[in-house]
């Protein structure tokens, strides 16, 4: 392999050390939000008011599988991201950390077998 040549400045590249039993990831979406909102508008119709509780991140990963055997509904599921946006403990963290809630497979005559799991974590549920 090459060694690459970067020029300008630094930025981050690819993906970090990610990885997911029988499968190799090849992008990652990773969602955080809270799961909670709650605003107060006065009298004009304006937000003068806003408070945001029970911070939820979900990950949507995009897979090659190397075996049939893919995680499954309900199954942990855990993975590093590149910056600290996953907040499935509470605060900002690279690792993503939750259970799978929805798992796509798609064949092609002339690709590898994808599949995208689709993953949520809550900071009060461990």
């Amino acid at each position: 392999m090459c060694a690459a040549i970067v020029e300008g400045i630094s930025a981050i590249y690819a993906l970090p050390n990610t990885t997911v039993s029988n499968a190799v990831v090849q992008s990652y979406t990773n969602d955080g939000e809270f799961n909670a909102e709650a605003t107060i508008v006065d009298e004009n119709g304006l937000t003068v008011a806003w408070r945001g509780d029970d911070r939820k991140t979900q990950i949507t990963c995009e897979l090659i599988a190397k075996t049939s055997v893919m995680p499954v509904l309900g199954a942990a599921f855990s993975v590093t991201v590149n910056t600290a946006s996953a907040y499935s403990t509470g605060s900002a963290s690279t690792t993503f950390s939750g259970w799978v809630t929805k798992i796509s497979d798609k064949g092609s005559v002339k690709s590898y077998s994808s599949v995208t799991v689709t993953a949520v974590g809550y900071e009060a549920v461990v």
